[in-house]
């Protein structure tokens, strides 16, 4: 017997959880709206005919044809409209047609002139117009690409932007708001924004003269004296990427050779020789050999029995008087041959 579900609502959730993920993986980011109009491009084009035959392209927005001009090729009475006929192009029934959207506006300066006395082809930014009229992504890394292959000084603020440049803190993000105007927030996340989207960053941002240089005189937050005494080594450890964008391998290794670590007091060294059951038990590669790459072990006594020697009761040496165990104040545990 199948148990009925006692919560519908927990399956209403997951199936529009799954439609909503369905739909977001294969919709197109900026799909073609629509405007009440069915033009095919792509016909047109293979018949032909280019871009400036039907968009004036000499001023700014491009002018969009109207009936008089498709007229010349397209035979239909606009004083006796026909459904049928004019079905061929609208799709609305009061034959409508709605503006073209813009994704670019405020500061953002943009004029096809310009771009036509440079010949830039209309398909290097409208490759396929029957399905999106505007490239897919955020404009800003897609127009900065390309200028950068053009010009090194298409690629200042003041060719696209009227009124910002460096000077000036944005405060959106590809349509997303960013904290650059609350300065105590954006202390704190500036560096998981950075990991969003760096190259949005690098624009203004020089990675050695701004980032670096911060970051010398300004330790992040976490950075405690507990942090040096204690933890750093274990965040090292989780996330050795995170550290190396301030701090290079050599910078731990000068440190830890005039610093020596917490645990090396006490009984460390001689007469009790802790520091040898911290390496060899249990044997490890790391701890140890990150700063010790090889270890004499000249002062170590030589076991008596590689010289002949074998006291009658074994418990003088052994604990317990058991063969083979170490005769050690600490990690008694240890066999002779681990070492011998």
């Amino acid at each position: 017997m199948v148990r009925s579900i006692r919560k519908p609502w927990v399956m209403a959730l997951a199936v529009s959880l799954l439609a909503g993920a369905c739909l977001t993986l294969t919709g197109p980011q900026f799909a073609k709206p629509d405007r009440g109009l069915k033009f095919p491009h792509k016909k047109h084009v293979d018949e032909g005919i280019a871009c400036v035959d039907c968009h004036a392209m000499a001023q700014e927005p491009p002018a969009m044809p109207k009936h008089e001009f498709c007229s010349t090729c397209h035979d239909f009475d606009l004083d006796k409209p026909d459904p049928k006929a004019c079905g061929f192009c609208h799709t609305k029934p009061d034959y409508k047609v709605a503006p073209l959207p813009k994704r670019l506006g405020g500061d953002v300066k943009f004029v096809h002139p310009k771009h036509i006395e440079a010949k830039v082809e209309c398909k290097e930014c409208h490759a396929d117009p029957d399905k999106t009229p505007f490239p897919s992504g955020q404009m800003m890394p897609f127009c900065m690409d390309c200028h950068a292959k053009k010009s090194t000084e298409l690629t200042e603020c003041k060719v696209c932007h009227a009124q910002l440049d460096k000077t000036v803190r944005p405060t959106t993000r590809g349509g997303e708001h960013i904290a650059h105007d609350a300065p105590e927030a954006w202390k704190r996340i500036h560096g998981q924004e950075y990991r969003k989207d760096n190259a949005f960053c690098d624009i203004c941002h020089d990675k050695e003269a701004s980032c670096e240089a911060c970051h010398r005189k300004t330790p992040p937050d976490s950075h405690t004296i507990s942090w040096r005494r204690k933890s750093h080594g274990l965040r090292a450890e989780w996330d050795r990427e995170k550290c190396v964008v301030c701090h290079e391998e050599e910078f731990c290794v000068k440190c830890h050779r005039s610093t020596e670590p917490s645990s090396h007091r006490g009984s460390w060294g001689e007469p009790l020789n802790r520091h040898c059951a911290t390496c060899h038990f249990p044997p490890q590669e790391t701890g140890c050999m990150v700063c010790h790459e090889s270890v004499s072990h000249e002062g170590a006594p030589r076991s008596p029995h590689d010289t002949g020697r074998y006291p009658v009761n074994c418990r003088m040496c052994h604990p317990n008087g058991i063969p083979g165990r170490a005769p050690h104040v600490v990690n008694t545990t240890l066999t002779c041959a681990a070492c011998h």
